[in-house]
């Protein structure tokens, strides 16, 4: 599994994600019941891309494309697919289905895609989810509005910006604990970057206590795409270890 996170403020989108690969596999020990394990492989997995016409792909979900890490399959499609072309966030989508599609792939992965709309002469965000099992393209920010939206391992971020309560033995509740909602509405270009890797990095360190999997892990690779530009914030680079 991963987390990727993406944010769109009035100055720009951010888009982030971890680098953990996860694998899972059955393990079968004599007079024991079957189970299956997941065992971190690695912590270099690509799982944001930046396309030449700046628009953002992000990946989460199934990491592996017929045995092989889904990066390279996305790197492809925007060697082969968009080379040459100019396509904005809702067709990149459609046309990155398509690319799987005809290479027989079909599984429990999806992608953030965002970018601008050439629209009356002026550029529109648009970011969408792209579900390669369902085979849906679904837009995520309302028109005219800033906000967040975020993919995966969730459960952990999510639980800090619900409404919780405290409840007793029984399961009653016994009192609400103050909740206060994130202005999204007033965030800079900056507090969106310190958001996205502040939900990525607070994931990862909530799950070193945890008795869990800890699926969510590695550097985080964060990107920033505005009308006119887009960059690479972070960006985990090869070394010789």
């Amino acid at each position: 599994m991963s987390l990727v996170v993406t944010v769109y403020a009035r100055e720009g989108i951010v888009m982030a994600a971890d680098s953990r690969l996860t694998l899972t596999f059955p393990r079968n020990i004599p007079g024991a019941a079957p189970h299956t394990v997941s065992v971190t492989s690695s912590d270099s997995a690509r799982k944001l891309f930046l396309t030449p016409n700046r628009i953002g792909i992000s990946t989460y979900g199934n990491a592996a494309v017929n045995g092989a890490p889904v990066a390279g399959v996305v790197e492809s499609f925007v060697i082969e697919q968009l080379k040459d072309k100019d396509l904005p966030p809702k067709e990149t989508a459609d046309a990155l289905l398509a690319y799987f599609k005809a290479i027989g792939v079909s599984q429990a992965t999806s992608f953030h895609i965002a970018g601008y709309r050439p629209t009356d002469q002026t550029l529109t965000q648009e970011v969408v989810v792209a579900d390669l099992l369902a085979g849906t393209v679904t837009n995520l920010n309302p028109p005219n509005q800033q906000g967040a939206n975020w993919g995966g391992e969730i459960d952990i971020f999510q639980r800090l910006l619900n409404s919780v309560a405290l409840l007793d033995a029984q399961g009653n509740v016994v009192g609400p604990i103050p909740s206060f909602e994130v202005p999204f509405q007033f965030f800079t270009l900056q507090d969106a970057i310190d958001f996205s890797t502040f939900a990525i990095r607070t994931t990862i360190d909530t799950m070193r206590f945890q008795g869990r999997e800890r699926t969510v892990g590695g550097p985080v690779d964060v990107i920033v795409i505005t009308p006119d530009t887009g960059e690479w914030i972070s960006r985990k680079q090869l070394a010789v270890a």
